[in-house]
């Protein structure tokens, strides 16, 4: 299982390696003072490793919105490190850019509740329509501990990009709730070659991310980044099942 996962992982590093290379070269080239094309190269850079994916077979999205990842709990988890790892990198190399995410705000006990209430109230209604037995799926609970590290760190990279730096920095230009808005809006955009193009799933993708985005951006707005997280990641733990006969 840690064989394969190694495997996996080089194949995909391999894979992302000449378009993170011109990205980060754009990034370092472009100044500090243009906060804005330096987030939008950021969110660019993980549509690439996100999209990437699905031509690796490393996930699948079927027609009903269910999410099947690679049966294997060490390259989940490993993915969902790597992405903690991303985050820590950002705060470090990019300081000015970091002060622009509000980790957490207000209560952190009740955002962190309400973001997982609001990832059930997401994700449970596709679960149920989907009529996943998890009792059925061979090694199904051992896989999803990895997938629960794979959930919320990997959404944890995504909510710093979209509702961390996003929408804290428009949150300097426009109101707070035009801020969560746009962050929405860009974050269902970001998903269009997704939809369109990469699982030619179309508009279900794009509604489900729209609401996602919606959900993660007030709760943003009103708990931080961290409660966001948690609904982002319950929503896509509760859609995620393995790949059947993957490893």
């Amino acid at each position: 299982m840690i064989a394969e996962g190694l495997a996996v992982l080089l194949d995909y590093a391999l894979y992302l390696l000449p378009g993170l290379i011109l990205l980060g070269l754009w990034f370092g080239l472009t100044p500090k003072s243009q906060v804005g094309l330096r987030i939008a190269i950021l969110i660019l850079a993980f549509v690439l490793m996100r999209d990437a994916m699905t031509p690796l077979r490393m996930w699948l999205l079927s027609d009903d919105m269910q999410i099947g990842f690679l049966a294997n709990p060490f390259l989940l988890a490993s993915l969902g490190g790597l992405s903690l790892a991303l985050v820590a990198l950002i705060s470090r190399l990019s300081p000015e850019l970091w002060q622009l995410v509000v980790v957490c705000k207000g209560n952190r006990l009740v955002g962190l509740i309400l973001g997982i209430v609001a990832g059930c109230l997401i994700g449970l209604p596709l679960r149920l329509y989907q009529g996943v037995e998890a009792g059925i799926i061979p090694g199904y609970w051992t896989w999803l501990a990895g997938m629960a590290v794979l959930a919320y760190g990997a959404n944890a990279l995504e909510e710093v990009l979209f509702r961390g730096l996003l929408q804290g920095y428009l949150e300097q230009h426009v109101s707070a709730l035009r801020a969560a808005l746009s962050s929405a809006v860009a974050f269902s955009a970001c998903h269009t070659f997704l939809a369109l193009s990469v699982t030619q799933l179309g508009w279900p993708v794009l509604l489900f991310t729209l609401v996602e985005g919606l959900a993660c951006g007030l709760i943003r707005m009103r708990y931080g980044v961290v409660a966001s997280t948690a609904a982002h990641g319950t929503a896509i733990l509760l859609i995620a099942v393995p790949l059947v006969g993957s490893q």
